[in-house]
Order: C-alpha cells, then sequence, then structure tokens
C-alpha cells in the first residue's frame, strides 16, 4: 500500500504545474543564448543594462524582458527567433539583424509554431525586417519603434511589421520610419490594424491578399502612398489620415466590399486612386489641397457608391478613364465640391444643377500629356463647351446629380485632426503636371 501511494505521489508530482516561476539573468560568466536555452515554461528571462550580443531562438513559453538592456545580432541572421507559443518580448531594444530578405532576417521573426505572441514595447534598429510575423495567428504587435535601414536602397530593405498568412492579429499603436513598407498585411484575415504612425515609407501600409480586415485611425504621411489596398475584400477603413505622400494618399485596386469612411486624405499627389474595383462604399471622406481629389480610371468599379465626400481645394477635383458615365448622387446623398458652380434656391443643401467633372479636357492630357499646355485656353474651353452640344466630342464622365452645397466637416479642423497647421504645408516635393499612373499597371 505505502509503494502504491509513493507511486502515485510521484506520478503527481511529475505532470504538476511549477509552483511559480523563476526571473533568470544573464551573468559575465553565463550568456544570454544560454540562459534562454535553460528557461523553462513560464520563466522570465531579463535583459540587464548594457548591450549584449546574442542571437537568440525561444522553443519555450517565456517571457523576455528589457531591464535597460539590448540586444545586439551582429549583422546576423534573426536577432530573435520565437518557436514556441504565448512568448511574450517586451520593454527591449533589439537591434542588428542580417540582410538577406529572403532569409527573413529580422529583428523578430515568429514561426508558424508560434501563436499567440506578444511583441510590445521594443525599440527595433538597424534591422532587414523589424518584425516578421510568419503563419502565426493570435499575434499582437503593440506600442513598437521600428526604424528602418534608410541608408540602403529602397530595394534592399524590408518591411518594418510584415505579416505572411496570418490571421485574427492586433497592430496597434507602432511608429515606423524609414523601412521599405511601414505595414505589410500578406494573406493576413480577421484583424484589427489600428494607431500606427507611419513615415518616409514606400506604401505605408500595404495590403495583398488580405480580407475582413479593420484598418482604424492610423496615419502615413511624407510617403510614396498611404495605403495601398490592393486584391483585398472587405475592408473597414476608417477614420485614418494620409499626407504628403507624393503620389497617393489611399489607393484601391482589384477591391472587392470595402467601405472607405471618415478619412482624411490631404496634401498629397492624388488623394483617392480606384483601379476596377467592385461594390466599395466610399463616404464621408475629406479629399482636400491634393493636385488629384480621385482619380478613377478602369473598366469594371461596378456598385462603387460615392457619397458624402468632400472635395476641397483640390487642382483637380476628380479626374476619370472609364468606358461609361459614372452617376452619382441618385440613390443617396452626393458629395460637396468646393469648386460647384450652381445655386441651392429650395434651401434642402443640395444644388440644383448637377456637378460635371470636365472629361473632354481630361481625356485630351491622358491621351496627348503635351496638350496641358493648353489648359485654361479659350480654345480648350471652347471645345469643352462644344463637347456637351456635339455627340463626335462626346467622353465619359462622372456627373454628380445631387451635390452638397456645404461640406459635412470644417476643413480647418480636418486639417488640425491631420496634424497641419493652419497654411502649414507638407515636405512632399509636388510633382505638378506629371501624368505618372504606374498604379494601374
Amino acid at each position: 500500500m505505502a509503494t502504491r501511494t509513493l507511486i502515485a505521489l510521484v506520478l503527481v508530482a511529475s505532470f504538476a504545474p511549477r509552483a511559480r516561476a523563476e526571473i533568470l539573468r544573464p551573468t559575465k560568466s553565463e550568456s544570454l543564448e544560454r540562459v534562454v536555452a535553460r528557461a523553462r515554461e513560464g520563466d522570465v528571462v531579463e535583459v540587464p543594462p548594457g548591450t549584449w550580443r546574442a542571437n537568440l531562438r525561444i522553443e519555450r513559453t517565456i517571457t523576455l524582458r528589457g531591464a535597460g538592456g539590448v540586444i545586439d545580432g551582429g549583422g546576423e541572421g534573426q536577432v530573435i527567433a520565437v518557436i514556441a507559443p504565448h512568448v511574450v518580448i517586451r520593454d527591449l531594444e533589439v537591434r542588428g539583424s542580417g540582410a538577406d530578405l529572403g532569409a527573413f532576417h529580422a529583428c523578430v521573426w515568429t514561426a508558424p509554431t508560434a501563436e499567440h505572441v506578444t511583441v510590445e514595447n521594443l525599440r527595433l534598429r538597424d534591422c532587414a525586417f523589424g518584425i516578421y510575423v510568419q503563419e502565426s495567428d493570435f499575434a499582437q504587435i503593440l506600442g513598437n519603434d521600428v526604424e528602418g535601414r534608410a541608408h540602403v536602397r529602397e530595394a534592399d530593405r524590408g518591411n518594418g511589421i510584415h505579416f505572411h498568412d496570418a490571421s485574427h492579429v492586433v497592430i496597434r499603436d507602432n511608429a515606423v520610419r524609414g523601412s521599405r513598407d511601414g505595414l505589410f498585411i500578406g494573406a493576413t484575415d480577421d484583424s484589427l490594424i489600428e494607431g500606427n504612425r507611419i513615415e518616409r515609407t514606400r506604401y505605408g501600409v500595404h495590403y495583398m491578399w488580405s480580407h475582413r480586415n479593420r484598418l482604424r485611425n492610423n496615419a502615413v504621411r511624407d510617403s510614396l502612398a498611404g495605403y495601398a489596398l490592393m486584391q483585398s475584400h472587405e475592408l473597414e477603413v476608417v477614420g485614418n489620415v494620409a499626407t504628403g505622400n507624393r503620389r497617393a494618399g489611399m489607393l484601391l485596386r482589384d477591391g472587392q466590399d470595402c467601405l472607405i469612411r471618415d478619412n482624411l486624405l490631404l496634401d498629397n499627389g492624388q488623394g483617392l486612386f480606384v483601379y476596377n474595383s467592385l461594390r466599395e462604399r466610399i463616404e464621408n471622406n475629406t479629399v482636400g489641397h491634393n493636385d488629384v481629389g480621385a482619380k478613377l480610371w478602369g473598366a469594371l468599379m461596378v456598385g462603387d457608391v460615392f457619397t458624402g465626400n468632400d472635395f476641397v481645394g483640390n487642382a483637380r477635383q476628380i479626374a476619370y478613364v472609364g468606358r461609361r458615365d459614372l452617376e452619382w448622387g441618385l440613390d443617396e446623398p452626393g458629395n460637396h465640391y468646393s469648386d460647384y458652380v450652381g445655386w441651392d434656391q429650395d434651401h434642402d443643401g443640395v444644388g440644383d444643377r448637377p456637378y460635371r467633372v470636365d472629361a473632354f479636357g481630361h481625356a485630351l492630357v491622358v491621351r496627348h500629356p503635351i496638350a496641358i499646355l493648353l489648359l485654361r485656353s479659350p480654345a480648350l474651353e471652347l471645345l469643352t463647351h462644344l463637347e456637351q452640344r456635339m455627340p463626335l466630342l462626346r467622353t465619359f464622365t462622372v456627373i454628380d446629380h445631387a451635390p452638397r452645397v456645404r461640406p459635412h466637416r470644417s476643413f480647418v479642423l480636418a486639417r488640425e485632426a491631420a496634424g497641419l497647421r493652419e497654411g502649414e504645408r507638407s515636405t512632399r516635393a509636388r510633382e505638378i503636371g506629371t501624368t505618372d499612373d504606374r498604379f494601374a499597371h
């Protein structure tokens, strides 16, 4: 009987959870790699002040946290590779990954087995990729500061935060500068991207083949493009800001069933670029002081709804190239245009005559760029006037049948919400008069 009791106690003890986690720290006689390697499930590895040369591989569920320390990968491989699930990494500076983008060299890389990983409050410097999440579901990337390798060619940089084939992730309150793309979201579904601040990148937020995500309250400035939303369905894009981006504030390409609402697109090359979209709902956005407010391009554009948007002070409010007229304001309220010439005799807030985009002049410049020299000339004004009366000159255009005579939002308050004071301009190098349509090809 005593023997059976002893065996039972041994078995219970062998399967019982540990009473408490240990806090482990490297010393002069024991490297950080060895401390991480011997840590057991639930332990905390703390990185003391100083610079610790290490390339870590985390294969158990532990917490790696800083206490003033820096982890330096010495320019080799991945600085921290996470293999186990439920790992937490926080309050550290990590730097010095390798440079091989094809091998996913990153300051933090997570393997497909590393679900429910939390990466929080890291300062990431001199990384190929800042954080690379590979097929890891339920990751949380929170409050990190990523500085890319702005001194190398754009093609040789990785992305600040890169997701590939993941789902149910949260990317919140991160700051990214100088990387290739700020956030790259590839084949990643059912996720939240919120409150991030991005500048000096190629695309601030770059979506590819990612569905049912929420993109809320982010800001991108001084990049090539703010938000590149490509081949993605059912995105909810609400309350974001794009300012000072050289090509576009927000571009939608081959998307379906997306909601684009309450965004501020100010002082960009093109505020909004839409190419071959289906059933997009674009409403209550403020599009102001761009070279082109909205550029609409492509044959599909079926079922799109443009309603309640403010087009204010753009050099050209709307540019359209398509095979049929786009008619707005038939079933839902129209949009506001600061250059609308009309009246509202019944004081219902809707103009009594439609707003019609000057399609003939734009089509002429697209086909013959040298014709830009004729803009505002009497000859082109006469041809534009004749277009409405001569079927031979008829060009497909955008017609808003219910233009609103007042904006839905104060433009001064919109600029303040975008972080721009009255009279302030972004650092964007304006490219007036170009016809660069490479997003469409």
